[in-house]
């Protein structure tokens, strides 16, 4: 294929990449040739290293670019050349290098035939991404959910307490679903009554669910009926959830979210480490034509403070640099506490496995070899970020309510002013808490006052933006971080929180109850450029008693 032909192909920006590349192989076939031609039996190893420096790189990059000869050929010759230095043989080390490189020079010179590889497959999924990202635009619900229950009482239920917490419901019939579905295209989730008599009455369940949703179904199915052949029966609709009825609205609310959650994540953050500037920007088009986050490292010196500030989910690292390996770059990121849980992943043209193995025991997470395709390093990518994140939730969140632990909610308090300090920008604190708490667990025990507050954190979670940070601090205790935000607008919003719970029904012992919370907010901007996080949490602690003083159930500012 020719380049011309190739072009048309291929996304402007691509393309551009290719030819700076094109103009790279040709600048380093003449730095090869300038090498041969100062070799001597004198300094024979001395130009083998440099040699090996040129041809790590061809073989590692030229590949991704589509050069797969050349790829292959760089790295035949540097095994060849590797060999001869460990056998101490200067002689045929010279006669190889004069026999080898030239040829080798004359192959890169002949950049203008270009086989198809990596970069055409790429284009070929930067075109398959924008479709799909223009199927999403046009069938996107924004969070609605679609309910299907034959129960009317329990229909209008379940669509009061979920609009309480901030969900966007419609109910339908089933034939109403399915012209809705075919029009609107699907919603974010859909909760079925497998009971229902509607739905019994078609025996194609998987024609009808195809036309209501599409894999991976985002489905809940609610039955009275627990059976094997029940469950089977959403087993192969590829329900995500099964719950027996009768279901409590936290048991609900929570694989609702699960379900919502498989769909809504933030676009994984990757950082890359590597010297070879056209490779990183082709590898950087690549990630972010799947949707993620990326950022190339341009001085490394700068490495720990563009970590604190970019807080990538994942490093990409080359193994030989110019003044720095791999392994010394892994082992400065690990000298730093909050960096040793960081994924790191070597993306690399080195082949021996015994070398491969020594760079993983110096804390990397795993050893990709350079050229490697399209499909192998988006899913290596995507792995080693959701396992991070389960780690990370693990570590991090409380596992009642879901919410960020005390010294998480600190951290990302004190990052959040930093940044507010930096930006010129202002940062909200709130800390709230359930009134008379300890009368619930006295009264109605401490499995009931768990609902309790795992109600609240689920209602905080739903009515708060996704760039406000959540966190459990203790107990039936809260603490809330809302960037760029005053302290007035803070108040209307926990105002209006503090009003929805007052109203939520808790049933225990056969007995209906309410509960109250109070709150306390402040702003940044009321305080010293100087102040601390500490400082700040302590001064919405003393809103909060405020609150508590005059009488509960109340938000009070500074």
């Amino acid at each position: 294929m020719n380049d011309k032909t190739l072009s048309e192909k291929l996304d402007p920006e691509i393309q551009a990449i290719q030819n700076q590349y094109k103009e790279r192989l040709v600048s380093d076939g003449s730095k090869l040739q300038s090498l041969v031609d100062q070799l001597s039996i004198g300094n024979a190893k001395q130009t083998a290293d440099s040699l090996h420096r040129i041809l790590h790189s061809i073989s590692g990059s030229a590949g991704t670019f589509g050069f797969n000869e050349a790829s292959t050929e760089a790295r035949r010759i540097d095994e060849v050349l590797k060999t001869l230095i460990s056998e101490q043989s200067e002689t045929s080390l010279v006669q190889a290098i004069r026999r080898e490189i030239p040829e080798f020079c004359q192959l890169l010179k002949q950049v203008s035939i270009f086989d198809s590889g990596s970069a055409t497959e790429l284009a070929v999924s930067n075109s398959d991404t924008s479709a799909e990202k223009n199927k999403t635009i046009k069938h996107k619900h924004d969070g609605t959910v679609w309910l299907i229950e034959q129960d009317k009482q329990l229909e209008a239920q379940f669509s009061k307490q979920l609009i309480s917490f901030n969900f966007k419901i419609q109910t339908f019939e089933l034939e109403q679903a399915l012209k809705a579905a075919k029009a609107e295209g699907c919603p974010d989730a859909l909760i079925i009554d497998l009971d229902g008599d509607d739905f019994n009455a078609i025996t194609d369940i998987d024609t009808v669910l195809n036309a209501v949703s599409e894999p991976p179904r985002k489905l809940i199915m609610l039955s009275e009926d627990d059976g094997f052949d029940q469950r089977m029966k959403a087993a192969k609709a590829r329900a995500i959830s099964f719950l027996k009825k009768p279901v409590s609205l936290s048991e609900l609310i929570s694989h609702l979210e699960a379900v919502l959650a498989r769909q809504e994540f933030e676009p994984p953050r990757v950082m890359l480490i590597d010297d070879d500037k056209e490779l990183c920007s082709f590898i950087k088009i690549e990630l972010e034509a799947e949707g993620m986050q990326v950022k190339v490292l341009d001085n490394i010196k700068n490495i720990i403070p563009e970590l604190a500030e970019f807080r990538p989910e994942l490093i990409l690292l080359d193994m030989e640099m110019p003044d720095y390996s791999g392994i010394d770059i892994a082992l400065l990121i690990r000298q730093h506490v909050q960096f040793e849980s960081l994924p790191i992943v070597y993306l690399s043209a080195e082949r021996d496995i015994d070398k491969q193995t020594e760079a993983l025991l110096f804390d990397a997470d795993d050893f990709l070899s350079k050229p490697i395709s399209h499909k192998r390093l988006i899913s290596s990518i995507r792995s080693r970020v959701h396992r991070a994140r389960v780690l990370e939730q693990l570590i991090s969140k409380d596992g009642l309510t879901g919410l960020l632990k005390h010294a998480a909610i600190k951290e990302h308090a004190t990052r959040e002013l930093e940044r507010a300090r930096r930006d010129g920008g202002m940062l909200s604190i709130v800390m709230l808490d359930i009134d008379h708490f300890k009368r619930v667990n006295d009264t109605y025990g401490h499995a009931t006052g768990d609902t309790v507050i795992a109600s609240l954190a689920t209602l905080l979670r739903h009515r708060f933006r996704k760039i406000d940070i959540v966190g459990r601090y203790g107990g039936e205790e809260f603490m809330i971080i809302l960037p760029n935000t005053n302290e007035s607008d803070t108040f209307d919003v926990v105002d209006g929180i503090r009003k929805v719970f007052s109203e939520m029904e808790f049933t225990a012992q056969g007995e209906t109850f309410y509960c109250t919370l109070s709150a306390g907010c402040i702003c940044s901007e009321d305080f010293s450029s100087k102040a601390s996080v500490s400082e700040l949490i302590e001064a919405a602690d003393k809103a909060l008693y405020v609150s508590k003083n005059n009488g509960r159930n109340q938000v009070s500012k500074r």
